[in-house]
């Protein structure tokens, strides 16, 4: 099977197969993509708004030192989202396990060796360990973007554009540098897994990863399937918002009861229609990368012995 069939393959695979949608959406929910499909829900708050709730709390902090709620407010979020980071990332690994697995035994791939090894833990563990450079770009650009966030609630930009967008366009390389981090440390992530189902160790996974990322077949798989996944949220957020703006308005100007159940409906619809949309997104990524590691993978002999 050539590159280019075995991502015209994984995506047929996909379109046959429902239960990988809900697998590869589950993956995606609980490792923090939840978040993402609810942003155009939040109303983001205006630089005003931002220095109204934390003015009083970081001046208090920055002249009397941290009071006992500040620190119990921190320690909250902190301890919620180390937890969440760790449930979240061990089901994640249970489901890739579990979706890689039903990718393989695909007809598609033919009589390849069946990946059966792994577990949870040791696919968690690859995860974290394929995103410490992630990390490390993580604690390098906190400093940059606490400073452009501190600069842009002193001397706001333009008004027109969100705080977090004028953030980001006075740091670019910081967050470009960022998500590159986060979308190789996914890819290498997502490889590894697939290796250590194959049989292999976590140190000899993540080597396999990153030999098998640099490779032409491999490179075009992460930017074709990111670049679908992208538009998805892109273009679905969008619609998203349109549909929730839409609702604002009708329950602003006291529509009829009719009007606004209407709009309710529109907002669920396309609201579920972009989750779905995400589910097909996300599952073509997961089997194509299963298909370009199992096409590689020898096929099975039959052993004469049985006979």
């Amino acid at each position: 099977m050539s590159a280019g069939g075995a991502l015209g393959a994984s995506l047929l695979a996909v379109l046959v197969h429902p239960r990988w949608w809900i697998l590869a959406l589950a993956g995606f929910l609980v490792r923090g993509g939840l978040l993402l499909l609810f942003v155009p829900l939040v109303q983001l708050p205006t630089t005003a708004g931002l220095a109204n709730a934390l003015g009083p709390t970081l001046v208090g902090f920055v002249f009397g030192g941290p009071s006992p709620s500040f620190l119990l407010l921190v320690g909250t979020i902190v301890g919620g989202l180390a937890l969440w980071l760790a449930l979240g990332g061990l089901a994640g690994a249970a489901l890739d396990l579990d979706l890689v697995r039903r990718v393989s035994a695909d007809e598609e791939l033919g009589d390849r060796e069946r990946p059966t090894a792994g577990g949870p833990w040791a696919a968690f563990l690859i995860r974290w360990l394929a995103h410490l450079p992630t990390v490390l770009v993580v604690a390098w650009g906190a400093a940059p973007l606490v400073d452009a966030a501190y600069a842009e609630l002193i001397h706001p930009g333009d008004p027109t554009l969100p705080v977090a967008l004028r953030v980001i366009l006075r740091v670019p390389e910081v967050v470009g540098l960022l998500i590159v981090a986060w979308v190789a440390g996914e890819a290498v992530g997502g490889l590894a897994v697939r290796h250590l189902a194959a049989g292999a160790g976590i140190r000899r996974s993540l080597v396999r990863a990153v030999a098998s990322l640099i490779r032409p077949s491999a490179l075009a798989v992460l930017v074709l399937t990111n670049a679908a996944l992208a538009l998805v949220l892109l273009v679905g957020g969008f619609a998203v918002w349109a549909a929730f703006d839409h609702l604002r308005i009708v329950l602003r100007e006291d529509e009829t009861f009719l009007v606004q159940w209407i709009g309710l409906g529109l907002l669920a619809a396309v609201w579920l229609g972009t989750a779905w949309l995400v589910s097909l997104a996300t599952a073509w990524r997961a089997a194509a990368w299963t298909f370009e590691i199992g096409r590689r993978r020898p096929t099975r002999t039959i052993d004469p012995g049985r006979f």
